[in-house]
C-alpha cells in the first residue's frame, strides 16, 4: 500500500474522470459533518429544471382525485402507498409547516417561487416520525422529505398531496394531477437549481425549464472590489457577483484574477471565470484559506450559479463527483496557488444591474473538499450514515456493513469508498504494477499481517495471512480491521500533538503510505499520491452514504 501504487492511481483517476455520479445526502439542521448537496434518504434528486413526483411512479396508485364527483370538496389528490414509502419535494422551496395539523395527523407545507409566481405544495397524513424536515428548511426538487403514513382523518396509508397558487393560507388550490404528470421520478440525478424551477399558473401544468433569477437581492448590495484584476469590464453577471462576494467574505485575499483576451480554454475570455489567488499557498494557512474559498462556493453554488471549480489539481463540478486532474507541471497550472471558479455566466450586466448580497455560512469550513469530513467531526466514523446498498455489488454489501462496525474510526460508506477507489470500481482481481492485490489493494507482506479468513459474522477464523484479498468477506473485513488498527496506533500521537491533522485523514494517509511515513512527517506525508488519496477517498465515501438516521 505504499507509493509504488502510483501507476494504479493514474488508472483510478482516469476511471473517475470517465464516470461521474451524483450522491445526495440528508442534511442535518446544523449542516455539520455532512457532504454538501441536496437531501435524499431514499434515492432522491431530479435533473436540473425538472419537477419531481411526490412519490415514485411504481410506489403508488391514485385512490382519490381532485374534486371528483364522489368528493367535490377534495382539495388535493390521494396517492395510495405502503406505510413508510419515501416522499419527495415536488420543487425547490422553503418549508413553512412541518408537524401536527388538523385532519392531516401531520403535514408538510413548502412554499415555492416558480417563474415569478408563488406556489405551495402540501403533503399530508404522515406519522410523527414520518416528517423529516422542519419549518425554515430549504429543500430541493426531488429531496426526500418524509414517509407515507395513515395518520389523522385517513382510512388507509396514502399521501394527500395539494398544489396551491399563492400560499396555502391565502391562495387557491389547483388540480395537482397535471403537475404530477409533467414531473419525473426522483432518483434520476441531483437538482442544483436555486428556488424557481418551472413555470405554470392556475390549473395549467407547468413547463419544466428553469428561469434563474440572477438579480435578486436579499440584503446589502455587493460593491465593486479593487482586488479584481484587471477590472469588471468584460465580465458576465455571475462572475462579477462571485468576485465581489469572495472579496467581501475573505478580506485576507489580495488579488482576484479575471478576464484575459486569450486562453486555451474559453472560460476567462468569455468573462465567466475568476482565479482567487491564495497568499502563501504552500503553507498550512494558505491551504486552509483555499479550502474555505472552495467550500464557500460549493455550499452556495446555486446562489452563484457555479459550473465548476479547480483547486489543488482537483476538478470540482457543481454536479457530479470531483476528480483529480493530470499533473500539468507547476503550481499555477495545477491550481495550487489559486482557486479557479467558472460560473454559468448570466450575460453582460445591464444598466442598474443588481448583484444581491454575499450569503453567509460555508466560509469557515476548512475541509479540503466538498464531501470531506471536517475537522470538527473527523475523530470518529459517522454512525448516523448508512450504506446505499443499491450502489454496492451484492457480494460486498453485508461485509461492508460489518466492516463499518469494526471501530468508531470507520463507517460503512468510508469502507465502500476506499474499496471502490482502491480496486477501480469494486474489482476483485485488481492488481497494481507493484503487486498490490484485490479489493483493498493489499501488498502480500501487508496481507500476511492483517489478512485472515473470516466467518459468517465477519469474525477471524483463520491464521494471519489466510484467506484471499480477492474474497469479498476476507478482503472487506481486513480493510476495516486494518483501518481501526491504524487509527488506534495514532491516538497517542494526535493527543500529544506529535501528529498534525484530524484522525480520519491521518488514518487514510497511513493506509496509503504506511504508518511509518505518517510518523516520519508528523502528519500526512508530502507525497502527491497520498495527499490526493486523503481527499479522494472521503469523496468516494459520500457517494455510498444513503441517509441520515436518528434525527
Amino acid at each position: 500500500m505504499g507509493n509504488s501504487r502510483v501507476a494504479l492511481s493514474v488508472v483510478l483517476v482516469t476511471v473517475m474522470i470517465a464516470v461521474l455520479f451524483t450522491v445526495v445526502l440528508g442534511e442535518r439542521e446544523d449542516g455539520v459533518c455532512e457532504p454538501y448537496g441536496g437531501s435524499s434518504a431514499a434515492g432522491g434528486g431530479v435533473p436540473d429544471g425538472e419537477l419531481s413526483k411526490p412519490l415514485k411512479t411504481d410506489d403508488y396508485q391514485i385512490s382519490s382525485r381532485y374534486k371528483s364527483a364522489e368528493r367535490p370538496g377534495h382539495r388535493g389528490i390521494d396517492l395510495a402507498a405502503s406505510t413508510g414509502t419515501p416522499m419527495y419535494a415536488m420543487a425547490s422551496g422553503v418549508v413553512t409547516q412541518a408537524g401536527p395539523a388538523s385532519g392531516f395527523g401531520n403535514w408538510i407545507v413548502i412554499d415555492h417561487q416558480i417563474d415569478g409566481h408563488s406556489y405551495s405544495t402540501v403533503y399530508g397524513h404522515m406519522y410523527d416520525d414520518g416528517v423529516d424536515v422542519a419549518a425554515g428548511d430549504t429543500v430541493k426538487a426531488g429531496q426526500h422529505i418524509g414517509e407515507v403514513g395513515n395518520n389523522g382523518q385517513s382510512t388507509g396509508a396514502h399521501l394527500h398531496f395539494e398544489v396551491w397558487g399563492g400560499s396555502r393560507q391565502a391562495g387557491t388550490e389547483t388540480d395537482p394531477e397535471p403537475w404530477i404528470d409533467q414531473a419525473v421520478d426522483p432518483g434520476q440525478g441531483s437538482s442544483n437549481e436555486p428556488d424557481g424551477d418551472t413555470s405554470g399558473e392556475g390549473d395549467k401544468a407547468p413547463s419544466k425549464r428553469v428561469s434563474r433569477d440572477r438579480t435578486s437581492s436579499t440584503g446589502g448590495e455587493l460593491q465593486p472590489t479593487s482586488k479584481l484584476t484587471p477590472s469588471e469590464d468584460n465580465l458576465q453577471v455571475d462572475t462579477i457577483r462571485g468576485a465581489r462576494a469572495v472579496a467581501l467574505r475573505f478580506p485576507e485575499l489580495v488579488e482576484i484574477g479575471s478576464w484575459r483576451a486569450s486562453d486555451p480554454f474559453p472560460d476567462h475570455p468569455s468573462g465567466r471565470a475568476i482565479d482567487v489567488m491564495i497568499p502563501n499557498y504552500e503553507s498550512s494557512e494558505g491551504v486552509e484559506l483555499g479550502n474555505r474559498v472552495m467550500n464557500y462556493f460549493q455550499v452556495h453554488k446555486e446562489h452563484f450559479n457555479v459550473e465548476y471549480q479547480i483547486w489543488r489539481q482537483e476538478y470540482i463540478p457543481a454536479q457530479g463527483t470531483p476528480n483529480m486532474m493530470d499533473d500539468q507541471g507547476g503550481p499555477t497550472a495545477n491550481h495550487y496557488d489559486h482557486v479557479h471558479i467558472t460560473f454559468d455566466g448570466g450575460g453582460r450586466p445591464g444598466p442598474g444591474q443588481k448583484y444581491g448580497e454575499a450569503p453567509t455560512g460555508g466560509d469557515n469550513d476548512s475541509s479540503s473538499v466538498t464531501g470531506a469530513v471536517s475537522a470538527d467531526c473527523a475523530d470518529v466514523g459517522d454512525k448516523d450514515l448508512h450504506l446505499d446498498e443499491a450502489a454496492i455489488p451484492p457480494e460486498l454489501r453485508k461485509w461492508i456493513v460489518l466492516a463499518g462496525r469494526e471501530c468508531e474510526a470507520v463507517d460503512a460508506p468510508l469502507i465502500a469508498g476506499l474499496i471502490y477507489h482502491e480496486s477501480a470500481g469494486f474489482q476483485a482481481q485488481a492488481l497494481s504494477p507493484a503487486g498490490a492485490q484485490g479489493y483493498g489493494q493489499f501488498m502480500p507482506g501487508t496481507w500476511a499481517g492483517v489478512g485472515a479468513k473470516v466467518g459468517e459474522n465477519g469474525q477471524v477464523v483463520g491464521a494471519p495471512g489466510s484467506g484471499s484479498p480477492a474474497d469479498p468477506a476476507d478482503a472487506t473485513m481486513a480493510v476495516g480491521r486494518y483501518l481501526c488498527e491504524l487509527a488506534e496506533g495514532q491516538k497517542e500521537g494526535i493527543a500529544s500533538g506529535a501528529l498534525a491533522g484530524d484522525s480520519r485523514t491521518l488514518m487514510l494517509a497511513a493506509y496509503n503510505a504506511g504508518p511509518g511515513a505518517v510518523q516520519q512527517f508528523s502528519g500526512v506525508p508530502p507525497y502527491a499520491e497520498t495527499q490526493n488519496y486523503v481527499v479522494i477517498v472521503p469523496q468516494e465515501a459520500s457517494r455510498f452514504a444513503a441517509a441520515v438516521q436518528g434525527e
